[in-house]
């Protein structure tokens, strides 16, 4: 799935915000703040703290809408709703996840001043016009919107440490498990010997969802692709593998599905204080936007690990 942007307003500023949308929508799921986001019988507080943990990334259009007076001088200001709104994304996804998109010289919070944020304009109006009956600067919006596309999609491949642990089971999954493959391969060839291999593959198959229990769904997949238990020797302790034979390519394909993902459904659960059977629409975003983070994460270190990178491949269960 394509990373997600929630995309907040006032009313008055909702048809910037609706720009906005349009513009990142080929290449990203993009939610408004009227799009189903809050549900009847739902606090609005609670809302937004669950809503800001099932986004990568929160834009906020400040507009225009309140005049605030302060030391004696009266400023054009944005909602009090939409600062606060930009400071629970800010708090949840990080300063690199969370973004202001301002209307000209609106009062921000001194706390923001000196930082550069993403602006538009409308073009003077006429004496006889209210603002918003002016043009928009469309050239305005779409340099900015240009500008904060390319730095998200400058980060979108990173992985981030959030509320849930999928950076750091990734993390603990690599250097606990497929780099200490990767050097007991390297120092100990035995098992391409014995099978007449010149070569090895490491495959690690992440699972496309959460809906099973990830030992089960592993040792199914093995059964259905053919693979045969092996252990690994290391220093630490035997790993258990997988391992078919490529007879064509003279090479031994090892494959692990990652169980330690059990340990982020559960720990969504809990987050989510779950009290019903099955998923709920928030729980599988939920486990969509970790699965992908784990991803990231994974192989953010494999690439940066000279041997891993040689051998690794990472691949998504069919």
């Amino acid at each position: 799935m394509k990373a997600r942007i929630f995309i907040g307003s006032s009313t008055e500023g909702l048809d910037i915000a609706q720009k906005v949308k349009n513009f990142f929508s080929p290449d990203f799921e993009c939610s408004l703040w009227t799009d189903d986001i809050f549900k009847y019988n739902e606090n609005y507080l609670e809302t937004l703290l669950k809503e800001a943990n099932l986004f990568d990334y929160g834009i906020l259009v400040f507009t225009k809408d309140d005049f605030t007076k302060s030391r004696e001088k009266q400023f054009d200001s944005p909602r009090d709703n939409v600062v606060f709104e930009f400071g629970l994304f800010l708090g949840r996804l990080g300063r690199d996840n969370a973004f202001i998109l301002q209307e000209g010289n609106v009062k921000l919070p001194s706390d923001l001043f000196g930082i550069t944020h993403a602006t538009f304009n409308y073009k003077k109006p006429k004496k006889w016009c209210f603002k918003k009956e002016s043009p928009l600067d469309a050239n305005s919006l779409n340099c900015s919107l240009s500008k904060l596309k390319k730095q998200i999609e400058e980060k979108v491949h990173l992985g981030v440490l959030g509320m849930l642990p999928s950076t750091v089971l990734a993390i603990g999954y690599f250097d606990n498990f497929v780099k200490p493959i990767c050097e007991s391969l390297s120092a100990n060839s035995e098992i391409l010997n014995k099978n007449n291999c010149s070569s090895y593959k490491f495959k690690i198959v992440l699972p496309k969802d959460l809906d099973s229990d990830i030992k089960k769904k592993a040792n199914v997949f093995y059964k259905e692709k053919k693979f045969n238990p092996i252990a690994i020797e290391s220093t630490s302790r035997s790993y258990p593998l997988y391992v078919a034979i490529d007879t064509v390519y003279n090479q031994a394909i090892l494959s692990d599905m990652p169980t330690t993902l059990n340990g982020l459904d559960k720990a969504i659960e809990m987050y989510l204080r779950k009290g019903h059977i099955g998923k709920s629409n928030e729980q599988k975003l939920l486990e969509d936007r970790e699965l992908r983070n784990f991803e990231k994460v994974l192989r953010s270190l494999i690439d940066e690990d000279a041997d891993c990178r040689q051998h690794v491949d990472v691949e998504t269960e069919r």
